[in-house]
């Protein structure tokens, strides 16, 4: 095995501590590489680390020869190392909408996983990250889950899903990655107020900061960790769901049990990240006196007999679950 250069230097060294930490091994790692400092420097921890990781790369079409630029770019970086790396490609050119590429890059890294048969993905988000989303979700109207934020493990789809930096700062990282003396490439994106998130990074944060008096993105980190122990309590809580709960012992529950157990539900048919208005038409399901259908994305759910079903659509045909 590789050994990990520079351990007793500064940031790199805690840097390095926190991978270690959130690796468990035995599984097949892929790593999601942009070509900026994040994932650079995680990609290149797994490599020192004898990890020997995939490298996936997404390229959004969003800049034109830039992007292309940055995506010979990482093909160079890994063929250094000797790596595998599996590009994606949108496909249409032009900006998109943030959520639209998210999941474009998400079905990718999905696809790739699959064909290289990898079971651990890990991703470069860092404390900025986090605390960013947490503050999308909360003016989104959110609930407990979606302001728990990211973990540093999950599931997704049937794919293990690591994020070895969540409790790092982006400064930390940038630090880390200039003290081994690494390159990488910078994605102008991300600065240039388009963008949602570019928004909140760039604008809403430090005016926060400014007029609160402190740095509120730790502040923002804390509230996703305490969220985070209360929805791994609750999923204990509830235990075990069964695929067709009976309407009639959910109804006797306080309405905070019900919205958690129809949470928990509805991940189980990988239809995760359910809107609160979504959650609200299937409790209607649980405490109304009458068959309902109620439509969700992928599918709908329907009451029949007291017992509540899951039916997907595949296409014209609906699967039921």
């Amino acid at each position: 095995m590789r050994q990990i250069g520079a351990r007793g230097k500064g940031v790199w060294a805690e840097l390095v501590g926190a991978i270690e930490l959130a690796s468990r091994g035995g599984q097949k790692v892929a790593v999601g590489v942009s070509g900026g400092a994040d994932s650079v420097v995680l990609a290149e921890v797994a490599w020192r680390m004898g990890v020997k990781p995939v490298v996936f790369h997404f390229n959004h079409r969003w800049r034109g020869r830039v992007g292309d630029a940055d995506e010979r770019w990482v093909k160079a970086w890994g063929k250094k190392r000797g790596l595998r790396v599996v590009v994606g490609r949108a496909k249409r050119a032009g900006r998109t909408g943030e959520g639209e590429a998210r999941m474009a890059r998400w079905a990718f890294f999905q696809q790739a996983a699959l064909k290289c048969k990898v079971g651990e993905l890990w991703l470069a988000h860092h404390s900025d990250d986090q605390a960013e989303t947490v503050l999308m979700q909360l003016l989104r109207g959110a609930g407990p889950d979606g302001l728990a934020g990211m973990a540093i493990r999950s599931k997704q789809s049937g794919l293990d899903v690591v994020r070895p930096l969540l409790g790092l700062s982006r400064d930390v990282v940038r630090r880390a990655a200039r003290e081994e003396g690494l390159r990488w490439r910078e994605d102008q994106t991300n600065h240039d107020g388009k963008g949602w998130r570019s928004r909140v990074r760039q604008k809403v944060l430090p005016y926060l900061s400014k007029m609160y008096g402190r740095e509120v993105r730790g502040a923002l980190c804390r509230a996703a960790e305490i969220l985070a122990g209360e929805r791994e309590y609750w999923e204990k809580e509830i235990g075990k769901i069964p695929s067709h709960p009976d309407v009639r012992e959910w109804r006797k529950k306080a309405v905070a049990w019900q919205r958690r157990a129809i949470r928990i539900w509805l991940d189980r048919f990988e239809c995760s990240g359910a809107s609160f208005a979504e959650v609200e038409g299937v409790r209607n399901s649980v405490v109304s006196g009458k068959s309902v259908k109620w439509q969700l994305r992928g599918g709908w759910v329907r009451r029949s007999q007291n017992k509540l079903f899951w039916i997907r659509d595949i296409g014209r045909i609906a699967k039921r679950g």
